[in-house]
């Protein structure tokens, strides 16, 4: 879209997640990276689902925009919102599974798909021609060409929708990596029919080059919230990026844990890496391959794997600094069961952010106030636990926990009201009730009597205050559903009721 085209960010795409809404808020009219590890995709989506459960994420969202549409339409006779995903995957797998997801949700009819024709199996597209000379196969070259033709459709059809009746579009693509292989591809075949100077050195090495940068950036900002002259809609853009998935490594075996690398050996990388590794020389932590891992950061020597890992991470980067924010998925959290497993450390949009915050808004006015400054006290309550693990004596460890106790109890809170199950969906109205308890100390009792996010205690606390909530002030319950926002009188009342679901 033109500048000219181009309205403020002024309005919330509630998403059903508490944890996206109240840490991670969406605007309608942004773009908004998911990122997370790569995954085993079955037909068997009714099965638990181990890993970060991108697809199954992006299909809970759906569902409540989808049926919050559906209610609006009884109410007023419109549908203002559309909904549009783009699947790049060309294996028949992946595109069984999609279809399969969408008709358990029941939103089949309510959500435009639009599909790679091109039918294969698992892997295939990533492999070469297995000649050795890194020559990339037709076939992997035509699924690239066709996934970003698929993203490019699915963004069309959204501003169509935008444009012509001034509604809202919800473009998901999934996802972008394919994106960058048609990059690469190209680059190739330059090199191989021109030489390499039809290239720049970036491009020639897998990494990033601001034609690169450009060619990515005319998908992200695709995403616009379009002013009246325009028809006043909205096209919010989701883009699925994936990572390697973590292999088991075994270091004992390779001898790998015998290296330990210089500060020289980093010479080559960015200056941000240089200044991490400054800090684990001055901490005196011996630079292995294994603690590099840890803190994710490359090792200089790679293997082929470690070299994929690293253009994958740079390649999230490169999305990351054109994008309005990005949500992260963590193979680690989803093993610890982190329901939905976001890293608040690494989630942020850039939405509302600065001095321009009273115009240009993502979060619903409703969870404003509730949320205040969460993503900070987490980011406390970490520094806490990290701190304390890594003192060796056992009342250095005592002396920090009881100094710092609260705060990783206030953490444990909001985890539980923020905890979902993968199919579980909530009301934006639902959302506050939760986050009010946990964040006036209601939930500190269901903690303390074991009933942790995850736990049967911890959800049956949750869903029975939000049913007493529900019973005890219906009406404000649907003021806040439909006006995304609460009055100050309105709020009092709300924490009484919350206040006497724990008394009781």
């Amino acid at each position: 879209p033109k500048i000219t085209d181009i309205g403020l960010i002024d309005s919330p795409l509630v998403t059903g997640i508490t944890m996206f809404d109240a840490l991670t808020p969406i605007g309608k009219g942004q773009n908004m990276l998911v990122i997370g590890q790569e995954e085993e995709d079955t037909l068997d989506v009714t099965s638990p689902y181990d890993g970060v459960n991108k697809r199954g994420w992006m299909m809970n969202m759906l569902k409540f925009v989808v049926e919050n549409d559906r209610a609006r339409q009884s109410i007023h006779g419109d549908r203002k919102m559309r909904c549009f995903y783009g699947l790049t995957y060309s294996d028949n797998t992946v595109r069984a599974n999609f279809i399969r997801r969408l008709e358990l949700a029941g939103i089949q009819d309510d959500v435009v798909a639009v599909l790679s024709t091109r039918g294969g199996v698992v892997g295939t597209a990533e492999k070469d021609d297995g000649d050795g000379n890194g020559i990339i196969s037709s076939e992997r070259a035509l699924e690239a060409a066709e996934a970003v033709a698929v993203a490019a459709t699915a963004c069309s059809l959204g501003e169509h929708h935008a444009l012509t009746t001034g509604g809202d579009s919800l473009v998901i693509i999934d996802d972008v990596t394919l994106h960058k292989s048609l990059w690469d591809i190209t680059t190739q075949y330059l090199v191989q029919i021109y030489g390499v100077d039809a290239v720049v050195q970036a491009d020639l090495q897998g990494g990033s080059s601001s034609e690169m940068r450009g060619y990515l950036s005319g998908l992200i900002q695709r995403a616009a919230r379009f002013n009246r002259k325009r028809g006043g809609g909205s096209v919010t853009l989701i883009l699925l990026s994936t990572l390697p998935g973590e292999n088991e490594h075994d270091a004992a075996n390779s001898g790998e844990d015998e290296i330990t690398f210089d500060v020289s050996d980093f010479d080559g990388m960015s200056e941000k890496i240089k200044t991490r590794i400054a800090m684990l020389m001055k901490t005196k932590v011996p630079l292995t391959p294994t603690n590099l891992r840890k803190i994710q950061i490359p090792v200089p020597k790679p293997s082929q794997t470690e070299n994929a890992k690293r253009l994958a991470l740079q390649h999230v980067e490169d999305l990351i600094s054109m994008s309005d924010g990005q949500i992260w998925l963590d193979d680690a959290l989803a093993k610890m069961n982190r329901s939905p497993p976001l890293d608040p450390s690494r989630s942020m949009t850039r939405v509302g952010v600065g001095a321009d915050t009273r115009t240009c808004r993502a979060d619903a006015p409703a969870l404003r106030s509730v949320v205040g400054s969460l993503r900070f006290e987490f980011q406390q309550a970490m520094d806490v636990m990290e701190s304390s693990a890594s003192h060796s004596s056992a009342s250095s460890v005592a002396s920090a926990s009881s100094g710092n106790v609260k705060q990783v109890q206030r953490r444990d809170a909001f985890l539980l009201a923020m905890h979902q199950k993968p199919n579980q969906v909530r009301k934006l109205s639902h959302e506050c009730v939760a986050l009010i308890a946990a964040s006036r100390g209601h939930l500190d009792q269901v903690l303390r009597r074991g009933g942790t996010a995850g736990t049967p205690d911890g959800n049956e606390a949750i869903e029975g205050l939000i049913r007493h909530a529900e019973k005890e002030a219906p009406g404000i319950m649907s003021e806040i559903d439909g006006t995304l926002d609460i009055s100050l009188e309105s709020r009092n009342f709300l924490e009484g009721v919350i206040a006497s679901y724990f008394t009781e």
